[in-house]
């Protein structure tokens, strides 16, 4: 079987998420962050998928860098 691409990606994560993270490696034998992380986003993506019905689209362009922009409950710009 061929070997899956694999790419590096950065996030930031609460340190309490990360520590609980780190000790479940520690204490779960060939748990890896990296397999760990995977699992979970994949899990995310398939109920995300589910609540829409269909898979996400392939996005028009590469996503912007730094900070998010943010919207109050009204959809308005937070400055």
């Amino acid at each position: 079987m061929p070997k899956t691409v694999k790419q590096r990606i950065t996030i930031h994560l609460s340190l309490d998420l990360i520590e609980r993270v780190r000790n479940a490696v520690y204490w779960t034998p060939g748990l890896t962050i990296a397999s760990m992380t995977e699992e979970a986003l994949e899990k995310a993506l398939v109920e995300l998928e589910k609540k829409r019905n269909a898979p996400f689209p392939q996005r028009k362009e590469e996503l912007k860098t730094g900070r998010p922009v943010e919207f109050n409950q009204n959809h308005e710009l937070v400055h």
